[in-house]
């Protein structure tokens, strides 16, 4: 079988904060589900996507405790890094956490 490459910046973008090893993977599948074919750019993004929710982190934080805000790419966050939070409530991916001027739901990475 040839070796299929992307064709436009659509099917390319969705990986770029994969690690080099799993944006192969990703294309990898994304050509397969087509049938050996360029995929769309929505099918890449779909496999990222896929591979994203399987190496996500549980989230061990717990109602009460104190954290530290690392603002990164969150502009609602911005002015905040280096902020102390208490958390207020737990999800799935995601912490909401009570600041002095209000909550704010936040994702593991911040």
């Amino acid at each position: 079988m040839d070796h299929i490459l992307p064709t436009s910046k659509r099917q390319v973008r969705p990986m770029t904060k994969l690690e080099p090893q799993q944006q192969q993977e990703v294309w990898q599948q994304a050509v397969e589900l087509v049938g050996g074919k360029v995929p769309t750019g929505r099918t890449v993004k779909d496999v990222v996507q896929q591979i994203m929710e399987r190496t996500q982190v549980l989230n061990t934080y717990q109602i009460g405790e104190v954290c530290q805000i690392l603002a990164k790419d969150n502009p609602e966050l911005r002015g905040k890094g280096g902020c102390w939070a208490i958390v207020s409530a737990v999800n799935d991916f995601s912490c909401t956490v009570r600041m002095c001027d209000g909550e704010y739901t936040v994702g593991l990475k911040h």
